[in-house]
């Protein structure tokens, strides 16, 4: 029974199997014992299987919830979504698994996207049968698919053992929270996963990678986001991301992880906890993605851009930006007033950057963080901002006796955006997230902000978690998409990269020269390290005034004042940098190099985050040769090559997706200090790689660079 074809998406129910896939792949579930078990999951490019015959096992498990009542009946609907304006439209199937007597039912929902190579789903727990009603709208189709006749009353839960001798004593214990488990079909494959930390503020070595063999008899526990899978024997992939925060920030009473049990593979803990069950409103696990590639480095990375570029749907307007920020030099809400902005936006225009975010303190309210916040009675506040007379979050009377209304004509009138900061009330779970929602409408109409920084965000439970994501898609929805999230990810407990990160970019980092934790070549290589994971549109990478605090860097080889300003910025260059600074403390001669690299950027900036942004050569360390590339199509994109303090002049550096002869153009370049050279007219050069497929590059001195734009040639 076809119950469901849009484009080449497609959903269907055969016997007591579910079938749900596109053009590139196919999973299929057996729903023979009432619960979805695992059966297949094809790659239909290869025409591979990844999965070995299940027996009894359901796909997932929810903490306290026991699977010995049948369900009384399971319904199906389909219906096209696009999360609030936010993704490329796709084909949402939610399987409502329903028990006799509960006045709860579990969902699993399904996310298909056209043409792509992965399939998306996640669990909801539906808490009132009277509320669940409202979830569905007269337009979807709903289906009764199976009822209590249809199930096996017989069927046992089986698990696969290991084979261990007998002072071992080995014994099985059923899992009790997890979101994804299937067995492999094929023994002979590699794995590889990825660990995420988030909290910069205290946390700079952001990825971490291990890798190994699938064994039999193995137990093993891996953390991390992502989980890639390689046939040995075959050219086929396997990727499984785990839609959740960084170790740092889970929530449940599970640890998120991968676990293997020689060729049974689990992903434990759905980020819900029995006390979460006892709430009223509905409570959604932690997401799953599993999809297809060609086992390549290349192509895992390549899934990985198509993932996010579908959830994220790119626009080239409000996804290439370059913004300052006024809390990088430490003046913290000291500064804020009417006649500083005025210049900071005059100083902002002049370099030519696209937004202007003022940072804590343009409202009335003082947080922790206020230079006068030992002043307040209540220390300052960094929660329960609608405590007392609730006017937290009017403009400060004080520092903008007329209001921000000269601050919006005159940015309206310079062509530059405004920002502002903004920290969602965490109080009891964000109990106050429709409030929240109504103050940033009122700011976003009233004085055209179009990018909120969010600070200040404690999670403290999934119903917290889920509460602060609902508050960003209502947003999304009631603007049009004219409001734009920078999600700081410094401290506390927060959404990391891949937990719904899809409403905004990731504001990575506070680092400041008076404590001497900048260093351009630290930023260079938390961007060099995350972009093969997380579109570097996604990610806004800071630079500083590098003439503050020379003294802190004395005798330092590598500090920031040595490198230059336009090297700082450089270092940014292929993401959205953000000039973590009070612009008008930069000097005449660090605002005309500023501004002569960021206008000989522009015409290109958009055009490289739209393509795939990956590290080439070294790993940056100071010391390295290293740089990004921007693959735009497969016959053009975007190098930037750096040459950190490197005593030799020469490298060889391996490009993706390119080999052989191809034609380069160079448009900007620094071979001294500060001083960025532009091509009057346009110099094509031709290289041709060495044996080893890699090209020799050059640059006259350290912390110099040069940026090209290449062709591949039809000789190729």
């Amino acid at each position: 029974m076809l119950l469901k074809e849009w484009l080449d998406c497609y959903v269907r129910v055969e016997g007591t199997y579910l079938r749900v896939g596109n053009a590139k792949i196919e999973r299929c579930w057996s729903f023979a014992s009432g619960r979805p078990v695992n059966v297949s999951i094809l790659d239909k490019h290869t025409n591979q299987e990844w999965l070995a015959p299940e027996t009894e096992t359901s796909m997932f498990q929810l903490p306290g919830v026991t699977d010995e009542q049948p369900p009384h009946a399971i319904f199906i609907s389909n219906f096209v979504e696009n999360d609030f304006g936010i993704s490329q439209s796709y084909l949402q199937t939610n399987v409502d698994i329903q028990v006799e007597a509960m006045i709860s039912f579990q969902r699993l929902t399904l996310k298909i996207y056209p043409n792509a190579p992965f399939i998306r789903h996640e669990i909801t727990v539906i808490q009132d049968s009277e509320v669940a009603n409202n979830h569905f709208s007269p337009d979807m189709e709903r289906t009764l698919a199976w009822t209590k006749d249809d199930f096996n009353a017989n069927s046992t839960r089986s698990a696969t053992a290991l084979q261990l001798d007998t002072n071992n004593k080995p014994h099985h214990v059923d899992l009790a929270d997890y979101c994804e488990q299937m067995v492999l079909r094929d023994l002979h494959c590699r794995w590889t996963s990825v660990q995420f930390l988030d909290q910069t503020d205290t946390n700079n070595n952001l990825v971490s990678r291990d890798t190994g063999l699938l064994y039999v008899n193995e137990k093993r526990s891996l953390q991390g986001n992502l989980l890639f899978l390689t046939k040995t024997l075959h050219e086929s992939g396997l990727l499984i991301i785990k839609e959740g925060p960084t170790p740092l920030g889970i929530f449940g009473n599970s640890q998120l992880e991968f676990q293997f049990r020689g060729k049974r593979l689990s992903l434990e803990g759905t980020g819900i906890s029995e006390g979460d069950l006892q709430q009223k409103e509905d409570i959604t696990s932690y997401g799953v993605t599993v999809g297809v590639y060609d086992g390549t480095m290349l192509g895992g990375y390549t899934l990985l851009e198509t993932y996010h570029r579908n959830l994220r749907a790119h626009n080239w307007g409000r996804d290439s930006f370059m913004m300052s920020n006024t809390w990088g030099d430490r003046s913290k809400d000291g500064a804020i007033s009417e006649s500083f902005l005025i210049k900071e936006l005059q100083a902002a225009a002049a370099l030519g950057l696209s937004i202007m975010q003022i940072d804590d303190g343009w409202q009335k309210g003082a947080t922790v963080n206020s230079v006068h916040a030992a002043t307040k009675a209540n220390g300052g506040l960094w929660s329960d901002y609608y405590s007392g007379d609730g006017d937290f979050w009017e403009v400060h009377p004080d520092r903008f006796p007329n209001g921000l209304a000269p601050i919006v004509s005159l940015a309206k009138e310079l062509g530059v955006d405004l920002g502002l900061w903004y920290s969602p009330d965490s109080v009891h779970d964000n109990m106050n997230w429709e409030r929240d929602i109504a103050t940033l409408l009122h700011l976003h109409r009233n004085y055209n902000i179009r990018a909120f920084k969010l600070d200040g965000i404690e999670l403290r439970s999934k119903l917290g978690e889920t509460r602060l994501l609902n508050m960003m898609r209502y947003v999304q929805k009631a603007s049009n998409g004219q409001v734009d999230f920078n999600i700081d990810t410094t401290a506390q407990k927060r959404l990391g990269y891949f937990g719904q990160t899809q409403y905004g970019s990731i504001f990575l980092e506070n680092r400041y020269t008076d404590w001497k934790n900048y260093y351009p070549h630290w930023t260079l290589r938390n961007l060099w390290m995350l972009a093969p994971y997380l579109p570097s549109a996604r990610l806004q990478m800071e630079f500083l005034n590098v003439n503050r605090n020379t003294d802190n860097y004395a005798e330092d080889p590598l500090a920031p004042n040595t490198c230059g300003q336009v090297y700082a910025f450089a270092a940014t260059a292929f993401s959205n940098p953000l000039a973590w600074m009070e612009l008008t403390k930069l000097t005449d001669q660090q605002m005309n190099s500023l501004s002569t690299i960021i206008q000989a950027l522009k015409p290109y900036h958009a055009e490289i985050l739209a393509g795939q942004v990956l590290p080439i050569g070294e790993e940056p360390s100071g010391a390295s040769w290293t740089g990004m590339q921007s693959i735009c199509s497969p016959t053009h994109g975007y190098v930037l090559i750096y040459r950190e303090l490197h005593e030799s002049d020469t490298a060889v550096m391996k490009l993706w997706g390119v080999s052989g002869e191809v034609n380069v153009t160079e448009l900007m370049r620094m071979d001294v200090k500060d001083e960025v050279l532009i091509p009057q007219k346009a110099h094509h050069v031709t290289w041709e790689s060495t044996p080893q497929g890699e090209y020799v590059v050059t640059r006259p001195a350290p912390f110099t660079f040069i940026m090209y734009r290449y062709d591949i040639s039809s000789n190729s």
